[in-house]
């Protein structure tokens, strides 16, 4: 992992696995999309979830909070990150560090059942 500035991301290609940085603060890990101008699309992993229709976000998990419902995931939603602030730094994942994420998230299957 590495951390730059605003101008040296915004020249990163899109795929590029990131959390915008502060001192001693890493924000939500993130999969940057296309650079446009001042800003970039962006795809937040934490709260990637499918479009919910008519019903608002909140609803959609307020539901699942009371029901138990599967809530579907949509990691192909990118949105724009729009806050233009040339000052933000950014942690940045090198390839090394996405294949020790993707070998640690193969544990986090189930084992199958016989």
């Amino acid at each position: 992992m590495k951390i730059v500035d605003h101008k040296t991301f915004m020249a990163m290609p899109p795929d590029t696995l990131f959390s915008k940085w502060r001192p001693c603060c890493f924000d939500e890990l993130t999969i940057k999309g296309d650079s446009i101008s001042c800003d970039f699309f962006a795809q937040d992993i934490a709260s990637a979830i499918e479009p919910f229709g008519l019903e608002s976000l909140s609803e959609t998990c307020d539901r699942s909070a009371e029901t138990g419902e599967q809530i579907s995931i949509d990691l192909e939603c990118q949105g724009r990150d729009g806050c233009f602030d040339d000052e933000q730094m950014f942690a940045v994942w090198e390839a090394a560090d996405v294949v020790k994420l993707i070998e640690r998230l193969q544990k986090c299957l189930p084992e199958e059942t016989p």
